[in-house]
């Protein structure tokens, strides 16, 4: 089976998109985006996504991470889809279907995209593992926000594997090493579930923005 896709970034992190509406979705989509993923190996990407019908909304996203796991949503692939098919459909609101729910996006006259990732939950029970403590936020996926003074280079490569596999998160998780800059600004090291450390994290961003304002520290 011959597939055609294209290539969208949100702040560095991309992803392949396959736009399948109205056509067959291929076998083993966790194989499809290990193979294809592999950024020696393949065409190289965080994972892949793809754009199905759907009929309760203009398409329905699936996403799969780097290494073959599927994830329940993704900032960053649902502003990217929110532009294509504000493109394809001409127009400026678009209805978005995910595993974790309806999502909506909007892309303006100036072609910026705002999306709407729903509710954050914020577990205000803190988790200690290892060095690092922080909160778990689920936005659509979870998140292990810990905040810390100052971030370390490859602090999110040393250190974001030992916390994903921690017995706390028997399904892994993503994680946010943040620094507060002021109450309106943040730095965070990202190591995303299923495709290590990445340039940017939209599900992550929001996941410490949400913990740092809940701690009372971000405005």
């Amino acid at each position: 089976m011959n597939l055609e896709f294209f290539k969208i970034q949100s702040q560095g992190n991309d992803y392949l998109f396959f736009d399948l509406r109205n056509k067959a979705i291929p076998e083993d989509l966790g194989k499809l985006s290990k193979k294809i993923s592999d950024r020696h190996f393949g065409v190289g990407a965080d994972g892949i996504v793809l754009i199905l019908d759907d009929t309760k909304s203009n398409a329905f996203m699936r996403i799969f991470n780097a290494d073959g796991s599927e994830a329940k949503m993704c900032g960053s692939a649902l502003m990217s889809s929110t532009q294509y098919l504000a493109n394809d459909l001409n127009k400026n609101k678009i209805t978005i279907n995910t595993n974790s729910g309806k999502k909506t996006g909007y892309v303006s006259k100036d072609h910026f995209v705002t999306v709407n990732m729903g509710q954050p939950e914020f577990n205000k029970n803190e988790l200690t593992i290892g060095s690092f403590t922080g909160n778990v936020v689920q936005i659509g996926n979870p998140h292990f926000v810990t905040f810390l003074p100052d971030l370390e280079e490859n602090l999110a490569k040393e250190y974001g594997p030992q916390i994903e596999a921690n017995k706390n998160f028997p399904g892994g998780i993503n994680i946010e090493f943040a620094k507060i800059i002021s109450r309106k600004l943040i730095e965070i090291q990202i190591w995303e579930r299923g495709s290590g450390a990445t340039l940017a994290c939209g599900t992550g961003s929001c996941a410490a923005v949400f913990a740092g304002i809940s701690k009372g520290s971000l405005d």
